[in-house]
């Protein structure tokens, strides 16, 4: 089943404008209804308190703010107009050690540098059609870690 984008408003932060490009017009082309882009996390975050997207997808490596400091911000600040939005983090490293700071940041879903469309058709369906509960802790505020219920899992670290 085809899902219809078109009442959805999606955001690109990516400092390369070639990249930057090819994610937007990807995004246009799949019928998403505003797609609005940004070329550091500052920018980004500025463009989200005013429409309030549905979607981010947003690079690593940006200057001044980076994306795992947008993340942060989108996650945690007060002002934040949606802390429970899907964000996807893009980047070209795809080292394990990335992915957990990625993932303890608050991302949603992990996209690696060269892509495709479809690569980036399925992360964006994924988060709409399997979305996480969101977790508010101390040192943490995202969606849950966990990606799967094991209910054979009886272990001390089971959470309840």
């Amino acid at each position: 089943m085809a899902i219809n984008f078109k009442n959805l408003k999606i955001l690109v932060a990516e400092d390369n404008q070639s990249i930057q490009d090819i994610m937007c017009d990807i995004l246009n082309v799949l019928g998403f209804g505003q797609v609005h882009s940004a070329h550091d996390g500052e920018e980004a975050y500025r463009l989200f308190c005013i429409h309030k997207h549905d979607i981010i997808i947003c690079d690593w490596e940006m200057e001044p703010m980076n994306g795992l400091d947008l993340i942060r911000k989108i996650r945690t600040s007060p002002e934040s107009p949606n802390r429970f939005v899907p964000i996807i983090m893009v980047t070209g490293y795809a080292a394990p050690k990335r992915v957990i700071a990625a993932r303890d940041a608050g991302m949603t879903e992990f996209l690696v540098k060269p892509f495709t469309a479809e690569h980036i058709i399925k992360r964006i369906t994924h988060v709409i059609n399997r979305p996480r509960d969101f977790i508010e802790a101390p040192k943490y505020s995202g969606p849950s870690r966990r990606r799967r219920e094991d209910p054979n899992f009886s272990g001390p670290d089971r959470r309840k």
